[in-house]
């Protein structure tokens, strides 16, 4: 059996201690490798400890995300809706191998936006939840030399809180793609000094996800971005 430590990678842990997060974001083992080197940003961390305090503090400590995605999207012991929607709209195929599924995670970065733990399922990120998100999103993205980005969730106050925390000048480029049933997914382009990052918003993939047409929106996002071969490499 393969030993856990060898998906994802460590280089990069010590500039996120000093840029003070959380969290340790997932940084797949193949990620430094890739052209593209590309986050999958998530939304939030939740209290599921239904006031169990070890629980509680297993959900805090720094690296948590890490062993909760090894768990849900390296090994699939838990079925994550969100995780496998993604996968499916990434392969454009509703049967993932678990082949297929590593060779996604191991070439990606993984974190969550909300920069704190919310209270409960019900708990809203609120405006300046987004904006520190934003702002250590984007540190983590000049750290790391992340080239894009692909966002879960179209949410106005989310999108809105980016543009917020942008210096002037530093959006590049703006467009709003075809609708896909209700939702418009939005592409970006943000000047991070040394190279531009972009970004693709989709409609959160935990639930009511047609995973089959926003494959495609992904799949056209992956071609038309600076380094198309992320995962070919």
């Amino acid at each position: 059996m393969q030993d856990d430590s060898t998906y994802f990678d460590t280089h990069f842990d010590a500039g996120f201690e000093a840029a003070g997060m959380a969290w340790l974001p997932w940084i797949g083992s193949g990620f430094r490798a890739s052209a593209s080197r590309t986050i999958v940003l998530g939304e939030s961390i939740y209290d599921y400890s239904n006031g169990d305090a070890v629980k509680r503090q297993a959900i805090l400590r720094k690296d948590s995300l890490r062993r909760r995605h090894l768990s849900h999207g390296i090994h699939e012991q838990y079925k994550s809706r969100y995780l496998r929607n993604f996968a499916r709209a990434f392969f454009l195929k509703r049967k993932v191998s678990g082949t297929e599924r590593k060779l996604l995670w191991q070439r990606v970065a993984y974190l969550n936006l909300v920069p704190r733990m919310m209270a409960s399922l019900r708990e809203r990120p609120d405006d300046q939840d987004y904006r520190d998100g934003w702002q250590m999103l984007l540190t983590m993205a000049v750290l790391i030399g992340a080239r894009r980005c692909i966002v879960y969730g179209l949410e106005g106050a989310k999108i809105a809180a980016l543009r917020a925390v942008l210096p002037p000048g530093a959006l590049l480029a703006e467009q709003r793609l075809p609708a896909v049933g209700r939702n418009r997914p939005l592409r970006l382009t943000v000047n991070l000094g040394e190279r531009p990052l972009d970004l693709l918003f989709i409609r959160h993939p935990s639930a009511f996800f047609r995973w089959d047409e926003w494959g495609v929106v992904l799949r056209q996002f992956l071609a038309d971005t600076s380094a198309a071969t992320a995962f070919t490499d």
